[in-house]
Parts: structure tokens; sequence; C-alpha cells
């Protein structure tokens, strides 16, 4: 399961807020190693983290509160990450043997009888992470509902993004063999542009707006002609792709018939003209006997 699906700390934060618990704690799950990591904990800002945090480095050299153990480091986290179940408990039952016995009965004496709610967070019924929910005492049946709430949510949301990157991959696989098909037609009969993007298209110091039908160079607006537009947004949308007259015809005038390569000169010349009026260099280039290519 890649580890960028849940935005760690705000994940970490918004269970703190949302759920009725003192503070928060997500602990992701690595299956190939089956090792869990303390990817985040709510509230490290707080004085009580801090006093914590402080006693604990002076117990210990090097102490951080990002740990990594094996999954398997204790029942509770066994039954979490391996038996996929939740589980509540006192706090000692989450850590011992996963903090040193001497931070246990030093430092973390004071929260040892606390409780902890544990909840694992599963995704295309694998546990990604879990959640664990600390409180001053025994959470009542209706707050670890709550808490329970709370995850479903974090697991409809990931489940949505997933589905929605399916879909973003699908539309961009499709995108480019629509684009593979109208590259490869001889005769451009492919093209249909009243289904082009709204997509701003750029080149260099180009750029032309389908949205607010403009186009601009650098700071100038180049003030073109609606066949000037629509043959720089082809040569745009193709750019270092070599295009011949009969494929940018096609594209540029709806009405074939009739227009000829003289039409498309003129207006390949004007469009330059326009384009480097400030004596900027030429980006439309011709190809002898067969057409032009946008480039630098």
């Amino acid at each position: 399961m890649p580890q960028d699906l849940i935005t760690h700390n705000r994940v970490a934060r918004l269970a703190a807020d949302l759920a009725p618990a003192a503070f928060a704690c997500l602990v992701t799950f690595s299956e190939e190693s089956n090792e869990v990591t303390v990817a985040s904990i709510s509230g490290t800002g707080t004085p009580l983290f801090a006093q914590v945090n402080t006693s604990a480095r002076r117990s210990q050299a090097g102490w951080v509160p990002t740990i990594t153990v094996a999954a398997d480091a204790n029942p509770v986290l066994e039954t979490i990450f391996h038996d996929q179940r939740k589980h509540s408990g006192k706090v000692q039952e989450f850590i011992d043997g996963v903090i040193p016995t001497s931070l246990i009965n030093s430092t973390f004496a004071k929260f040892n009888e606390k409780w902890c709610l544990g909840i694992p967070l599963m995704i295309e019924e694998e546990v990604y992470a879990a959640l664990f929910f600390a409180s001053e005492f025994r959470l009542t049946k209706s707050q670890e509902d709550s808490c329970q709430s709370f995850v479903d949510k974090c697991i409809e949301s990931v489940t949505s993004l997933l589905e929605e990157r399916r879909i973003t991959h699908e539309i961009e696989d499709l995108t480019e063999k629509r684009r593979l098909i109208q590259m490869n037609d001889p005769l451009g009969l492919t093209q249909r542009r009243e289904a082009t993007s709204k997509t701003p298209r750029s080149f260099g110091d180009i750029r032309l707006s389908l949205e607010t039908q403009t186009a601009t160079r650098g700071d100038r607006e180049l003030n073109l002609t609606r066949r000037e537009f629509d043959l720089l947004d082809t040569f745009l949308q193709s750019p270092g792709t070599a295009l011949s007259r009969v494929q940018i015809i096609s594209r540029v005038w709806v009405e074939r018939n009739g227009i000829s390569s003289n039409v498309l000169n003129v207006t390949v010349k004007n469009l330059r003209e326009k384009l480097e009026a400030a004596g900027e260099p030429r980006v439309i280039h011709s190809l002898r006997a067969y057409g032009y290519v946008l480039k630098a």
C-alpha cells in the first residue's frame, strides 16, 4: 500500500480533534517487512508531550518518538495488525516490547494505567495502518463507536482516492491513445475541435487560452484572427511533430473543400509576423514539400 495515501499528520490531528481521546497516534504497517512505524502523533506541541519527550531523552540518549518495531512485538500489535481486530486496554499492553522497560517503569509509569483503543485501518482488505486513541479513562461504548466512525471515514476517503487515481490513469492512457490516433491520421479526419481541452496551451513564451480565446507571446497580446488562432492552437497541440499541409487544413478549416495550400501559406505568414513582431525567434518552420513544424 503506497505510503502517500494518507497525509499522516493531518489524520492524527483530525483523529484527536474529532474523537473522544486525549491524543491520537497513527501507526503504519509494512506487510513485506512485518514492521509497524509510528508515523505521527497528535499534540506534539503540548506541554505534556514536551515533558514526556524530555524525560525520555534524559533516560535514553537519542530517544525519538518515531519508533519502528516488529508487528508481533506484543500480543496487542498482533491482534491489530495480524488478526485485523481492534483492541482496547491499558497503555502498558500497547507499549510492552515497543518501548524499553526502563522507560516504561520510569518516564511512562504515570501513563501505564491509562487506556488506549487501537483500530486497524483496512484498505482493500489489507491493514495499511492503525489509529491508536489514548484516553484518561476507559472509553465508553459510544466513545469507541465515535473512534470507529472516524476510522471508517479514513477508509472511505482513501478508497475514494485510490479510485480517483485509477480513473485518472485510465484517462491519461486514453488521452495518449487518442493523440496517437490523431497524429497518425493522414487526413486529420479524427480531429474534433469541440472536444479539445480547455487547458491553456503553451510553448516557450507563447501561451494560448481556449477559455478566454486569447493568445500572447511574452507580455504581448497577439490579436489573432479566428484562423490564425486555430492554426496556432493546432501547432501547440503537437510541438515538435511534423504536420502535413492536409493535416493542418483539415484541423483549421472545417470547410476543407476548396482550401488551397496558398491559403495556408498566407495564414502561416500572417501568424509568423504577429509571433515575431518584437524580434522574437521563429518557432513555426517550413518543411519542404510536406508542411510545417513547431519547434524552438
